[in-house]
């Protein structure tokens, strides 16, 4: 995901972009000011801006791609470039400072001219605090599993909620047959995947009134299984939610990675599970 801050030279957006790297996992930020002195690039004309803009949004979408939360602060006045780089789940920012600029006096804003039409979000320099704000901008993701030996297809879901926001719940339950319980589970994924908050969600047989109110606390779920759809389906109908379906991916499973360590095959466990950690509790319940 790419949060773009934006706005004009002194607004504070590097303040900004440091204070949330400090509370965002795996975040980097991509500043203007540095890009400009990496390459010697000291036009701020419009071939420089344009220059300046294809260096830093080119690698912040790189990042992105690689999983990566990036802050870019950087002016970024061409409604083009941004649109070029940025896609739906991306964030936009104009940042405002009604105090001092002494960036005015050096005339780095002289005929400043910005097209932000397409930016919906403001905020001023000096009100801001970095929790309130984090919480503001990016969306409550909430991830519904099992997990029951927790493998490369389930990080493949975490990863697709990483891209979706830094801002992550991981609820857990154990059904009536599950050999993983439940405390013991939700300390291996909190090891596992640390960018989450993992707790504990609603059971399979609870009333669908009680699944919708848990699941209405976030913006969008993730989650494959239509059994587990069906308990909040109403939510997402009611458009309370957004739904992000993960299919299952590859022939893996949990089953037959908890069968290959009963049967002592650690060699197929090793290949398919998510970290080490989870071939140990799998052999503690052999």
């Amino acid at each position: 995901m790419i949060v773009a801050l934006l706005g004009k030279a002194g607004a504070g957006k590097t303040t900004i972009a440091e204070a949330l790297e400090r509370i965002t996992p795996d975040s980097f930020i991509i500043d203007g000011d540095d890009l400009r002195a990496e390459t010697n690039n000291n036009d701020i004309g419009i071939d420089g801006r344009e220059k300046n803009m294809h260096l830093g949004y080119s690698r912040a979408h790189w990042l992105s791609d690689l999983g990566f939360t990036v802050f870019v602060a950087m002016q970024a006045p061409i409604k083009e470039i941004r649109e070029k780089y940025l896609d739906e789940n991306d964030i936009q920012i104009v940042i405002n400072n009604s105090g001092p600029n002494p960036k005015d006096d050096k005339g780095y804003n002289k005929n400043f001219s910005a097209d932000y039409s397409d930016v919906d979000m403001e905020i001023e320099f000096v009100d801001f605090n970095a929790e309130e704000l984090y919480n503001k901008i990016f969306p409550k993701v909430l991830v519904i599993a099992r997990f029951q030996g927790i493998h490369k297809g389930h990080k493949i879901v975490m990863e697709v909620a990483k891209r979706l926001s830094p801002n992550i719940t991981l609820a857990l339950r154990v059904d009536e047959d599950d050999e993983i319980d439940l405390e013991k589970n939700i300390l291996l994924a909190s090891e596992v995947f640390p960018f989450a908050d993992v707790i504990k969600s609603p059971d399979l047989d609870d009333p669908n009134e009680e699944w919708e109110n848990f699941v209405s606390q976030y913006d969008i779920v993730v989650q494959g299984n239509p059994m587990v759809i069906e308990k909040f389906q109403k939510a997402i109908d009611d458009n309370k939610i957004k739904l992000k379906f993960v299919p299952r991916v590859g022939h893996v499973s949990a089953t037959k990675i908890r069968e290959a360590v009963k049967n002592g095959d650690e060699e197929f466990a090793r290949r398919n599970i998510a970290d080490p950690k989870v071939l140990e509790l799998l052999k503690e319940i052999k």
